[in-house]
């Protein structure tokens, strides 16, 4: 009997590892569309609950204004060639409407390059012979606006003033409290000190309500998955994404990977860190999010040979090259705190690495007069 049994059981778990993934749900969309504000007419499909076009359509659409895009193709690489900014040639078949091809689709091998860097994260299927991407997605790393008019079933894509915007935060005029009231913190021990510091008197930060940290205030990068944030409304311990779900925030502001620099490799940190991005847009997807530098250390900082400011700033180039990839924008807060490379003694709250309230006030200052605009 114990024998037979545990060949039942082996049988289950083989007949688990071979079923096959979940096939996408694919149907012709039925949405209106408006591109800068004229009608227009393209095939749409909806993949998922996310509305997917043909690239070139999307680039004859919006040819001519400031977020015109040029695309070609590269058959020996096997690959499409995108550059925002240059003007689109059309090749003959755009906007034509065929008949529906949903039962087609598939995911694409293709590569996509953007600007003449390899872009992995975007998913593309290949409906009747075209590739179609999702259109949020698109906007995002291509620089253009994506909306829904509800009562008219209309999908909107407007142009952005000035074309894609860069990808790192710039210096403006300081947006001050009303910007920092839009944003939620999401991150480790190094954003918990928000939340308690305004607690203690430091008003000129954010209070808890805008702060998710799971209650033992701090969290690794590699643990975004299954780590349960306390949820400022109801005290519930909750996932990252449940948090995303039900807050819908304006603006999430994410510093995370202080603790895995410590032993995730590059392809590591960026595969969960991406992971976590796309999981929050799943939920949330008109959240803006901005990703930020991990903070400089101090001299003090006893375990240099695990983290040390030569391993946070090459891990700022993988954060700050994930939110190109993405079409997030990236804050580079590492340079309000730093003094000569390194966070300063005065700056540090007694081990080196965590922030003074004072510190975290210039952070704030920095993100008002860095802001999303």
């Amino acid at each position: 009997m114990k024998k037979l049994t545990a060949l039942l059981f082996a049988a289950v778990l083989l007949v688990l590892t071979v079923l096959p993934a979940r096939a996408a749900e694919v149907r012709r969309s039925t949405q209106a569309l408006r591109v800068d504000g004229a009608e227009a007419e393209c095939d749409m499909y909806n993949v998922d609950g996310a509305n997917y076009f043909r690239l070139r359509d999307l680039a004859l659409l919006l040819s001519g204004g400031d977020s015109r895009f040029s695309v070609t193709w590269d058959a020996g690489a096997n690959r499409v060639d995108i550059v925002t900014g240059e003007d689109y040639v059309p090749v003959g078949g755009e906007l034509t409407h065929g008949e529906d091809a949903s039962a087609t689709a598939r995911p694409s091998g293709q590569t996509i390059r953007i600007n003449g860097r390899t872009n992995g994260s975007l998913p593309v299927y290949n409906i009747g012979d075209s590739n179609y991407f999702r259109l949020r997605d698109l906007g995002r790393v291509l620089g253009f606006r994506v909306g829904y008019e509800a009562e008219t079933h209309t999908v909107l894509v407007d142009s952005i003033p000035g074309g894609k915007p860069p990808t790192r935060l710039g210096e403006t005029e300081d947006a001050g409290r009303e910007y920092l009231d839009r944003i939620v913190f999401l991150g480790d021990s190094t954003t918990y000190g928000i939340g308690y510091y305004y607690r203690h008197g430091y008003t000129d930060l954010c209070p808890p309500a805008q702060v998710w940290t799971p209650s033992s205030g701090t969290m690794s990068l590699s643990e975004y998955a299954k780590a349960l944030i306390v949820y400022p409304e109801t005290k519930e311990q909750i996932t990252i994404v449940e948090c995303a779900r039900r807050a819908q925030p304006d603006i999430l502001f994410i510093t995370l990977g202080v603790n895995g620099i410590s032993y995730m490799d590059r392809d590591w940190f960026l595969r969960d860190y991406e992971a976590l991005v796309k999981s929050v847009w799943e939920v949330s997807p008109d959240t803006r999010i901005i990703l930020n530098s991990i903070y400089p250390v101090a001299d003090s900082w006893e375990y240099q040979g695990s983290i040390n400011n030569d391993k946070i700033r090459t891990a700022n180039g993988w954060i700050e090259e994930l939110a190109e990839t993405l079409g997030a924008r990236y804050l580079s807060s590492f340079d309000a705190l730093e003094v000569d490379g390194k966070l300063p003694e005065s700056g540090q709250n007694g081990d080196g690495l965590h922030l003074t309230g004072e510190s975290f006030g210039q952070v704030m200052k920095y993100i008002c007069t860095h802001a999303w605009q």
